[in-house]
Parts: C-alpha cells; structure tokens; sequence
C-alpha cells in the first residue's frame, strides 16, 4: 500500500482480491470497464496464466475511484477516473512496472495517464488507435441475415485457413503486441470461442471473449478482402450476437475504430451502440 494525500493506491496479490475490492467500482459502467474486469476475470480463473499481474485500486474517503490492471506485454488497462487519481495510479505504476509500453483507457483517463507518464519519465508518449466500444442489449431482426450461408462453429479442420485470416486481422487492425496468430484461432476453436460463417466454404469469422458477469466481448472480426461487401461479416457478428445473447448474457460488446465509420454503422444496424470512447497511448 502506497500512501499519497488524499489518495491511497494499493496493490492486490491476487486479482480474486483485486475483484473483490473493484468489482463494485467497475461493474457501474460495466460495458465502459469491459476490458478490465475481462483480463481481471481471466486472470482469476486461471492464475497461472499471467506471470506477475500489476492489479491497483485508487482509493480516498468515499471508496475505490480508480482502478488499473497490467500484464506483460501488453498496455496497462485503466477505468475511468478524475485526474488526481489517476496521476496517483501513474506514480504507482511508474515505480511498479517501470519498463511499461503502453496504456488504453477511456479517452480522458488515458490522456491523464500519458501526461502524467511524460513528467515522471521524461519521455512524449505518442498517441496509438482512437476506438469506441458499442453495446448491445437486442440484436435488431433476430435471426434476419441478407447474406447466404449460416454460423457454426471453428473445427480443427478449419485452423490453417483461420490462422492465415488471423494474421492478416492483426496487421490490418495494427495491433503492437505480439499476437501468434495461429496459437490464437487453436485456442478458440478448442475452447469453442471460435465461429466461421460459412457460404458453402468460411467466409468470415468472429470470436467472443472477455467474460464479465454480465456480458461477452465480440471480436476478431474477419472477412477476406477479396470477398467483402457481400454481408458476410455483418451476418457473422449478428448471429454469434444473438447466440451469446440467447446463452444468458445481458449484454455484448465490440470495438471499432474511430476512423473507420463504416464499421460503425454497420455495426448500428445491427443493434449496438456506442457507449464510450477509449484511447491507447505508446510511453516507450
């Protein structure tokens, strides 16, 4: 525990203990704090996954306001917060993980987090993707789809194709971290995570992820581009939508780039809406 005035920071061993003390916090804007409490809830089920976690609360007199979670080597995701605290959580940071690349937060906490990064390290942070997190509670017309083919799930038969998809996935959305590719459409075809529509062959994909009590993440949004705009992608995401909204999940969730306006409204049409801006910053 860090003592600061008037704001406490204070580490958690354990992100089961991390939870219990942020849940609360987090889960009032639950669609906004996706992503947190997902890693948070991964990282609780499957301790052994992530190898010396960074898990934070901010704390003053009327509770947690801020919160934090890391793990190597990808950026430190941050909640929402006003920016005494979150210049208390960058101080902890700072002294914690030193050698940190990066962080994404809602647009405002995050440009606090950089500038306070820049006094503490010297260094300009350098401004990464602007995205924007949708929610849905309804799919517009369950069950409608104007493209042909159906959903189902990823086999093994398909994991050479997907891995190639996957590949070119994360260079078109210019994603940093290191992402293998191949070990990622392996893992969500075992753990059936992993979806294809198929017009008698795959044609696009889509994964859900990042369980929180609530609701799932959609992403890993694919479709070749020599075979876009035949609604492919838009049938794909609002079929496994509706699946995991069937499942018992209240909500699900997706991100898109601020730039690409398209995706947005494809995306409206279907049923989601945006919900919150999100920033990612480079401190390296």
């Amino acid at each position: 525990m860090i003592q600061g005035e008037p704001m406490t920071v204070t580490r958690y061993e354990s992100a089961a203990a991390f939870l219990d003390v942020a849940q609360p916090m987090l889960m009032r804007a639950e669609a906004e704090n996706n992503l947190l409490l997902g890693v948070a809830e991964g990282i609780s089920r499957n301790p052994g996954a992530a190898k010396n976690p960074y898990l934070a609360t901010v704390g003053n007199e009327t509770g947690v306001v801020a919160c934090g979670v890391h793990i190597a080597p990808f950026k430190l995701v941050i909640s929402r917060a006003n920016r005494e605290p979150i210049a208390a959580l960058a101080r902890d940071v700072f002294e914690a993980v030193p050698q940190l690349d990066g962080v994404t937060g809602p647009s405002r906490s995050a440009d606090d987090f950089s500038l306070a990064w820049s006094k503490l390290s010297g260094v300009e942070p350098m401004i990464g993707m602007r995205l924007r997190i949708h929610e849905t509670r309804k799919i517009v017309e369950p069950g409608h789809s104007s493209a042909a083919g159906h959903l189902r799930p990823a086999t093994t038969a398909d994991q050479s194709l997907l891995a190639k998809w996957a590949t070119a996935f994360v260079g078109e959305a210019r994603i940093p971290e290191p992402v293998d590719a191949a070990r990622v459409v392996e893992n969500g075809i075992k753990r059936g995570r992993l979806y294809v529509w198929e017009d008698t062959e795959p044609v696009s994909m889509a994964a859900w992820t990042g369980k929180t009590p609530s609701g799932v993440r959609i992403n890993f949004v694919y479709t070749p581009r020599e075979i876009r705009g035949k609604g492919y992608a838009t049938a794909c995401v609002r079929a496994l939508t509706e699946q995991q909204l069937g499942q018992g999940n209240a909500f699900c969730w997706l991100y898109t780039d601020i730039s690409g306006a398209s995706s947005s409204n494809i995306f409206k049409r279907i049923g989601y809406w945006p919900v919150s801006d999100v920033s990612e910053y480079y401190l390296k």
